[in-house]
């Protein structure tokens, strides 16, 4: 198993665009998830778990979302990590938005 090993300060700003090239916004948070506990001579290992992009993202960043729960994103913000195909030095790129998101409605 390959470990890929990527620093948050190269992922927030980041243009995140769909494998169609329609453009998501930009990567103004990172959410992940511990993986292990810290022992004695270990810290604890952590793993992506989520980026949250968009205006509304930059609006629950900020603090200014409805909630300050870590689960109350808008769906249309929060993008699974599982769901990114590239991380290119200018942009992030992911799967193929589903075709009853919101973002498809208007």
């Amino acid at each position: 198993m390959t470990t890929t090993v990527v620093k948050l300060s190269d992922l927030l700003g980041l243009h995140v665009e769909d494998e169609d090239g329609r453009a998501l916004g930009r990567v103004h948070d990172v959410r992940v998830r511990r993986i292990t506990v810290a022992e004695p001579a270990r810290p604890p290992r952590y793993q992506i778990d989520s980026v949250i992009v968009g205006a509304r993202g930059l609006r629950v960043r900020l603090g200014w979302g409805r909630s300050r729960e870590p689960d109350e994103v808008a769906p249309d913000a929060l993008l699974a990590w599982d769901d990114v195909v590239a991380i290119e030095p200018d942009r992030l790129v992911v799967r193929r938005a589903l075709k009853n998101s919101r973002r498809d409605r208007s």
